[in-house]
């Protein structure tokens, strides 16, 4: 009679209760809305040139809408006022506030009503 010993591995550990605890209240959705990015500036003139994002909220682009341009990190760096000179997908804006740079995010706070 031929006997051969194997390998044999204690079994895993039973697998613990998750520790995620869902949230007390559902996530509410941002009410910043992408409008794209910063493509150009002209500091001296205090215009910067937005390429708008596929899904850039049409009320964003009304002239004098104000929006925000931030870093990657979000960091707010200036404001925004959407101009009348829109073609295609760019948007002409004055600079408002700040100093924004080319790849900076551009956004609209949108108005959220009541609930």
């Amino acid at each position: 009679m031929l006997l051969a010993a194997g390998c044999v591995a204690p079994p895993p550990p039973p697998l613990a209760a998750s520790a995620a605890v869902p949230p007390a209240e559902p996530l509410a959705p941002s009410p910043r809305l992408l409008v794209g990015r910063v493509i150009a500036l002209d500091v001296a003139r205090g215009f910067a040139i937005v390429e708008l994002a596929a899904e850039a909220p049409r009320p964003a682009l009304a002239p004098g809408t104000l929006l925000v341009a931030r870093r990657p990190d979000l960091t707010p760096v200036a404001t925004l006022r959407a101009s009348a000179k829109v073609q295609g997908r760019i948007l002409g804006t004055r600079v408002a506030s700040g100093i924004p740079r080319p790849g900076d995010e551009v956004v609209w706070e949108a108005v959220v009503g009541p609930e």
